[in-house]
């Protein structure tokens, strides 16, 4: 049975700095779309957004625990919550929103190699951003290739992971 894409966001809630209580909300409504259903489920996707972390988080877990989906900490929660932008990129979604997200993510948690590109790749966007022609955190790229180069490190970081991302999600 399909999941929702957001599914990969809020697995890792525990490890998540300033963790966005409505990404719950939007799980439950697109899990319940996919036809799966809870109890706690049906609750959280009826909670009114803004939502409280606290007001959320209690259901949410029971949420999980009904649909036998594990919480994830540590390594595996990095990579889950960075696995939901990076296909975002893969599908040119916000790409410049979505390499930002992904480069403080990394920041925040001790520039985890396997993300580490994705940093290199923001800021070489952010010397084309301001003005520069060619950027030296990037070979050969440009601000006329970033996006493609982007989408292609991102496809091929998804490709690379693919073991470790289906080991998570059938957890």
């Amino acid at each position: 049975m399909k999941f929702s894409d957001l599914t990969y966001k809020i697995v890792a809630f525990s490890e998540i700095e300033n963790f966005n209580s409505d990404d719950c909300i939007d799980w439950a409504y697109e899990m319940l779309l996919l036809e799966h259903y809870s109890e706690n489920l049906l609750i959280l996707a009826g909670i009114s957004k803004p939502s409280q972390y606290f007001e959320v988080i209690e259901y949410l877990k029971k949420a999980l625990n009904e649909l036998n989906i594990k919480a994830l900490d540590d390594d595996d929660a990095i990579l889950s919550y960075s696995t939901y932008y990076i296909k975002k990129i893969t599908e040119s979604e916000n790409i410049e929103q979505n390499l930002k997200l992904i480069h403080t993510f990394c920041q925040d948690n001790d520039d985890y190699a396997n993300l580490f590109d994705f940093s290199l790749l923001y800021w070489a966007w952010d010397d084309f951003n301001f003005g520069e022609e060619y950027s030296h955190y990037w070979e050969n790229a440009n601000r006329h290739n970033i996006n493609q180069i982007i989408i292609e490190v991102a496809k091929n970081w998804l490709l690379k992971n693919e073991k470790e991302i289906e080991l998570i999600t059938d957890k």
